[in-house]
């Protein structure tokens, strides 16, 4: 389990999202679950209604940030150091955070409720329901990342700063289980979240990382190219985005 939490950090945010306000689009959902731009069948239909039947009372979406001066990247090593803490960050995640002065340790959550549905169905004999119930879990909680995020670099920005594309534990060669030192740097039991000693978070659809701040650092528009994971459901998506494709009705993860 994660270790004490290191000493608060000076600058911090907490929002909470109604699933109106980051709920994805059909096309989207196509797309996460693999089905060919353009083409949103009556199965996926009806299955979505199924999803959104319940309402609000399904999801618990919330997240913040907090912000912490004292980092350092050593690029030999591959690392981060952030209030004493070290992080095995990896080649590509320490190279993009390297001129950063400030780091953003964000925390965003969709709730237990999603997760409950899909293995509910899954469990009732309809994995296909279930499935989706997933996806759409999993672009519900990085929507509202990408909100978060959105205000975060809007609250920089007028201090005169930039920021850089967020990464996240088990991403771009930072393994999984840093996410024991990351959670070091929140407040226990932010959000309802917790880790398992296998570094899952509960609820899993659950997401956290780093964002680099500075007056040196850049955000890159579309940073795939350079991440190890191929099986993502967002790979796509966010390569429609990045060429000028058709807009959808939520903002898609950077």
């Amino acid at each position: 389990m994660a270790g004490p939490a290191a000493a608060a950090p000076a600058q911090a945010l907490y929002r909470r999202f109604t699933f109106a306000e980051v709920s994805p689009s059909p096309e989207a959902v196509c797309a996460a679950v693999g089905y060919p731009p353009g083409e949103v069948p009556e199965e996926l239909l009806e299955a979505i209604g199924v999803i959104t039947a319940p309402g609000e009372p399904l999801w618990s979406i919330e997240g913040g940030w907090f912000l912490h001066d004292e980092v350092a990247a050593d690029l030999p090593a591959q690392s981060i150091r952030a209030r004493g803490l070290v992080f095995r960050t990896g080649k590509i995640v320490t190279g993009q955070l390297s001129r950063a002065t400030s780091l953003s340790v964000f925390l965003c959550t969709a709730g237990r409720g999603i997760e409950a549905l899909s293995h509910q169905l899954m469990a009732g004999g309809d994995p296909f329901t279930g499935y989706v119930a997933s996806a759409v879990g999993s672009l519900v909680v990085e929507a509202a990342v990408d909100r978060l995020q959105e205000e975060f670099a809007a609250q920089m920005a007028a201090q005169g700063l930039r920021t850089t594309n967020r990464y996240s534990p088990g991403y771009c060669g930072w393994h999984v289980s840093e996410q024991q030192r990351l959670f070091q740097l929140l407040p226990s039991g932010f959000c309802g979240v917790r880790l398992t000693e296998s570094s899952l978070m509960q609820p899993v659809k659950s997401v956290t990382g780093f964002i680099g701040v500075g007056s040196r650092v850049r955000f890159n528009n579309y940073t795939c190219s350079v991440c190890d994971i191929d099986a993502c459901i967002y790979r796509d998506v966010k390569k429609r985005k990045a060429a000028g494709g058709a807009e959808t009705s939520y903002p898609l993860p950077e």
